[in-house]
C-alpha cells in the first residue's frame, strides 16, 4: 500500500465529533446523529452509493448461513431509508460485485473491526485520499470464533453482518453508544433510531469520493 492510500482502520482511534448543521439536508427522522465520515472538517472524505448504482450488487459466501445473515442485513439497511436511497441484491458472480462477502477472519492490517466473544466482522475500504477514490469492491468479513451453528454465535453473525453491512454503505465511522448497531462491538440486533437518522444523513450530503473499479 502506497503513501497515498488511506484505509478506514486508520481513524479508528479519531475522536468523534457530530456532524455540522450546514451538512445535513436529509429528511429527519428525529433524534441525533453520530459521525460518519473519514475525515470531517473542511477537507471532508465521505461516501454513499449513487442512486445509479442501486442496487449494489454483494456477493456471499456460502457458510455458516451467511446468504442468510446477508439478506437480512440487506433489508434492514434498506427499511433504514424513507424513498429508497438505497437498494442491494445478491449476485451469483463474485467478479461482478460491488462487494464481496466472506466468512472468514480478515488478513493484514488496514480495516474497520468489530469484535464480539462469539464473532468477529471487519470491512476493508480501500481509499486514495490524494484522487478521492474508493476501490471496488469492498470486502467484508464475519467469522465465527466458535461451533457456527450454535444459537449465540449465529446471533453473533447475524448482528456483526448488518453491523458490516453498514460500513459498505458509508458509515465508516463507529457509533459510541452501545444501543446502535454501529457501536464497534455490535450489541443490539437491529437499527435504532440514531442508526436510521444517521444513514438518511450519509445519503443526503453529496459525497466527495468516487468509486472506482479495482481488485
Amino acid at each position: 500500500m502506497t503513501a497515498r492510500m488511506a484505509r478506514a482502520a486508520l481513524i479508528a482511534a479519531m475522536a468523534v465529533a457530530g456532524p455540522a448543521c450546514s451538512d445535513i439536508g436529509s429528511p429527519q427522522r428525529g433524534g441525533d446523529v453520530y459521525e460518519w465520515r473519514l475525515v470531517s472538517g473542511p477537507d471532508t472524505l465521505h461516501y454513499h452509493w449513487a442512486s445509479a448504482s442501486l442496487p449494489v450488487r454483494f456477493w456471499v459466501e456460502d457458510v455458516n448461513g451467511m446468504p442468510a445473515h446477508l439478506a437480512a442485513a440487506v433489508d434492514a439497511w434498506r427499511s433504514a431509508f424513507l424513498y429508497r436511497e438505497f437498494d442491494g441484491t445478491i449476485v451469483a458472480d463474485s467478479s461482478d460485485a460491488d462487494v464481496i462477502v466472506r466468512g472468514t477472519s480478515a488478513s493484514g492490517s488496514g480495516v474497520l473491526l468489530s469484535s464480539a466473544p462469539e464473532c468477529q466482522g471487519a470491512t476493508d475500504v480501500v481509499i486514495d485520499v490524494e484522487a478521492a477514490t474508493l476501490e471496488l469492491p469492498i470486502r467484508i468479513y464475519v467469522s465465527p470464533r466458535f461451533d457456527p451453528t450454535g444459537a449465540a454465535t449465529q446471533r453473533c453473525l447475524a448482528l456483526t453482518t448488518i453491523h458490516e453491512v453498514g460500513h459498505a454503505l458509508g458509515i465508516f465511522r463507529h457509533s459510541t453508544n452501545a444501543n446502535d448497531i454501529m457501536y464497534f462491538d455490535p450489541q443490539v440486533t437491529g437499527l435504532s433510531e440514531r442508526d436510521r437518522a444517521t444513514a438518511e444523513v450519509v445519503y443526503h450530503v453529496p459525497p466527495t469520493i468516487t468509486a472506482t473499479r479495482g481488485r
